[in-house]
């Protein structure tokens, strides 16, 4: 009984590592991240990102992820996105390879002064396969309330970023309801050169059940024109209680449309 019990609870504890790279800051479309209160110079926008992460669980993951944005009005407007992953997993024992859970957001936008603001709310749909010790999505429809926001002294030299975000989660397929979760984060930095800016801070998720994850980023962005940017964000895991720290990287690409 007490080795169906340990194999019971690696298998859980396995789930739950796998299931926080879902949670992770890197390429999530509402972590804080350069100008993210800010409408892009047109309405629409195509963002590709690529995330390579392992967690202290053992853990690996590949996740690529399509976002769509949208914003109008100049001071003020409307703005919204879809975000859809697409996850590669894999341990020592094990690979899963699939669609993750698509999200989307939507609300409105402004300024007050050099700061921007972009609140919203969404959801998040049960569209990754739950079944396995690796499970591609949370199997719940989870529903957010958050807000953006940037921060720019004169001239755009320097800049503060960041992010809230409240979590209500959905019960999932085993009939669980999970604690709801808040996640936040705060960035500064500015210009390195006319093409190049380079901000860091922390990003924080921390469940009602009081576990908790601290990760540092760092961000660094290059423009190439009006249209086109890319960055390198770099995530660390400095402390945690019942969430798995991970370490990741993520390339992306934007292009205004």
């Amino acid at each position: 009984m007490l080795e169906r019990f340990v194999t019971k609870a690696r298998k859980w504890a396995l789930i739950l590592a796998a299931l926080s790279l879902g949670t992770a800051f890197s390429g999530s479309a509402y972590a804080a991240d350069i100008f993210n209160g800010m409408r892009g110079p047109t309405n629409w926008q195509a963002d590709s990102r690529l995330t390579w992460s392992k967690n202290t669980a053992g853990v690996n993951a590949r996740v690529g992820k399509l976002v769509i944005k949208y914003w109008d009005g100049e001071n003020t407007g409307k703005w919204g996105l879809i975000g859809v992953p697409y996850k590669f997993l894999d341990t020592s024992n094990d690979s899963r390879s699939g669609l993750g859970d698509i999200s989307a957001v939507f609300g409105p936008r402004g300024s007050i002064g050099n700061l921007y603001l972009c609140p919203y709310g969404g959801f998040t749909f049960p569209t990754g396969q739950t079944t396995g010790v690796l499970p591609l999505g949370s199997g719940r429809y989870d529903v957010q309330l958050g807000l953006l926001t940037t921060y720019l002294s004169s001239g755009k030299q320097y800049e503060i970023d960041g992010s809230f975000e409240y979590r209500f989660t959905g019960e999932n397929h085993q009939g669980i309801n999970p604690p709801n979760q808040v996640s936040a984060g705060l960035l500064g930095g500015g210009r390195l050169t006319d093409q190049t800016r380079l901000v860091t801070g922390l990003e924080s998720l921390i469940k009602d059940d009081r576990r908790f994850l601290l990760t540092s980023r760092t961000i660094l962005r290059h423009t190439v024109s009006s249209r086109f940017h890319s960055e390198i964000i770099g995530d660390i895991g400095i402390a945690s209680d019942g969430i798995p720290q991970a370490n990741s990287i993520t390339v992306q690409a934007r292009y205004n449309f």
